[in-house]
């Protein structure tokens, strides 16, 4: 692809490689915990691995914002998608715990990498004129972890005749390749356009901010325990958990496509969210469950979609990188606290509430131009 030379054009915008970065996603984050179960860990060792990839999501990502900036889009994407394989092969040949750290650790690096280069190419490509564009990058995040999905069946089909433990590790070498084929379809070095964006709001881009970090520990608190709360309440394996999530995957295709750049929509998400969590905590069966997970998951895109919709309005063009990694590690960080506190937590999805309700009231402080 051609150095983009207008910012307006949103149909410039390749995420074909995106798409595929985004493939692990429903790997580790549904078949992971059952994983751990088979290694000898619990709920408690669950949370501390998604918080191994937080931390070093709030370690790197600023660094990685600032090889966005000055190294360029496609490298650090490329760098990404490296380290993303590398990542992905590790969980491979892991057979003990501080393995399974280590490379939940080496995937935040990666996504570090991935999704700021990847967030500053959109802004560059348009996003700033047509904020509709970060729901296009939030839908092909989706679409990957959709497509990804696949690994799902595919493990229940390996290990009916390898058992559980090799089918993870054999589906987790395939995203290994996959994310290395990723590498073929980064788009090329975008015109980073500072010039058109120069103003700085730092109170309202700290707001911003603010409201990542309270929706990130919102999100830590419960969604490592998911997983574990329904094979513990309800006694369902890791593809009847599946099951029950698959009427919210219709909320990460529809929730990017509501979220609008303002304190209203990051309150309709928040307050979704929040309804969604409750249902969750109070459902008497996974049906219910299912329903309630469909609020959440559309509050969750909604206010994540909207935050990113807002930053860039308050970043001078030149730091866009810089600024994303930031925000991101802030969110990142909130997750982190939360995850490992989350297998401690009596009543996770109860303790969540107050941090996605706080989150969806922040931008309210905002003060319009």
């Amino acid at each position: 692809m051609a150095s983009t030379l207008s910012a307006t054009n949103t149909s410039r915008a390749d995420l074909r490689a995106y798409v595929l970065f985004s493939s692990p996603y429903s790997f580790v984050a549904f078949l992971l915990p059952f994983y751990i179960f088979e290694l000898g860990g619990g709920g408690a060792e669950v949370g501390v691995a998604y918080g191994f990839y937080a931390l070093a999501v709030v370690l790197l990502r600023p660094l990685s914002g600032a090889a966005a900036d000055r190294l360029g889009r496609r490298l650090t994407a490329v760098a990404g998608g490296v380290a993303l394989s590398a990542a992905m092969a590790l969980l491979g040949l892991s057979a003990e715990l501080w393995q399974v750290y280590a490379a939940m650790f080496l995937a935040g690096a990666a996504s570090s990498l991935v999704n700021v280069a990847v967030i500053a190419y959109v802004t560059d490509v348009g996003g700033l004129e047509d904020p509709s564009l970060y729901s296009k990058m939030r839908v092909a995040a989706a679409a990957g972890a959709v497509g990804g999905g696949v690994s799902i069946p595919l493990v229940y089909l390996l290990s009916k005749a390898l058992g559980y433990v090799p089918a993870f590790r054999a589906v987790a070498f395939l995203f290994a390749a996959v994310s290395l084929a990723a590498l073929l379809l980064v788009p090329g070095e975008t015109r980073h356009l500072a010039g058109r964006h120069v103003e700085w709001r730092v109170g309202a881009a700290s707001l911003v901010v603010a409201s990542s970090f309270l929706l990130g520990l919102s999100l830590g608190a419960y969604g490592p325990q998911v997983l574990p709360y329904l094979y513990q309440k309800y006694g369902l394996s890791p593809f009847a958990a599946v099951a029950a999530y698959l009427p919210a995957v219709a909320s990460w295709f529809l929730g990017p496509r509501l979220a609008k750049p303002t304190s209203r929509s990051v309150a309709l998400g928040g307050f979704l969210t929040a309804g969604g969590l409750a249902g969750m905590w109070l459902s008497p069966t996974p049906l219910y469950f299912s329903l309630s997970w469909v609020v959440e998951s559309l509050g969750v895109a909604v206010v994540s979609t909207s935050l990113d919709q807002m930053f860039s309005r308050h970043v001078a063009g030149a730091y866009w990188g810089r600024g994303y990694g930031v925000y991101q590690a802030l969110n990142n960080l909130g997750y982190s606290i939360g995850a490992f506190a989350s297998g401690h937590l009596p009543a996770p999805f109860l303790f969540a509430i107050p941090w996605a309700l706080a989150s969806a009231f922040l931008p309210f402080f905002i003060k319009s131009r």
